[in-house]
């Protein structure tokens, strides 16, 4: 069994991200917190704050962001018929059905794409689009919390990446292969 992270390993940049800025530009009222939002995202490449922290620091945006459930899920479906290019189709193809994709990206932001990344196994983060809110956070420890929590002890053979926030699932897995700017280098 392989597993794949989903930002900057299946898809060219941070989805996450990306689609905030999609938000802003449709809700041009929002772009005061752009500073912000940009602050988290380097603050969690630099791999400088835990989980809990790291939610808490999502959670201060998501509600302003995520305010109309409706509108959000609208604008997913547009993200993807924008970004869809975006996905490495080289990574796409290493991908069988019963291969994990493990993201800190949410589940409501990949809903749309999921066939297309050639399997139905997901351990996304988590939100309450109705409260506006993320619940859990899919990120460093967590992940291989969570898959161990669905799937039981089962070991992971290959395990592609783009980020060393990734260090507890490189851990878990038997083989690691860092992703830059889609080139592969097999580093466990």
């Amino acid at each position: 069994m392989q597993a794949f992270d989903f930002d900057n390993t299946i898809y060219k940049g941070e989805s996450a991200f990306d689609f905030a800025l999609f938000v802003l530009k449709k809700r041009k009222r929002l772009l005061r917190y752009l500073p912000g939002i940009v602050k988290i995202l380097l603050d969690y490449k630099a791999c400088r704050m835990s989980s809990d922290e790291y939610l808490e620091r999502l959670n201060k945006y998501a509600p302003i962001f995520l305010e109309n459930k409706e509108f959000i899920q609208k604008l997913v479906v547009e993200f993807w018929k924008k970004n869809e290019h975006k996905l490495y189709l080289h990574i796409l193809e290493k991908i069988t059905p019963e291969d994990f994709i493990i993201t800190s990206s949410p589940y409501f932001l990949l809903e749309p794409i999921m066939e297309k990344l050639n399997t139905t196994h997901f351990i996304c983060s988590e939100a309450n689009l109705d409260e506006g809110k993320m619940t859990y956070l899919n990120f460093k420890e967590n992940k291989v919390k969570k898959f161990v929590e669905k799937i039981g002890k089962k070991k992971i053979t290959n395990f592609y990446t783009d980020s060393y926030n990734d260090k507890p699932m490189m851990d878990y897995a038997e083989h690691v292969f860092l992703i830059t700017k889609g080139k592969i280098e097999k580093i466990k």
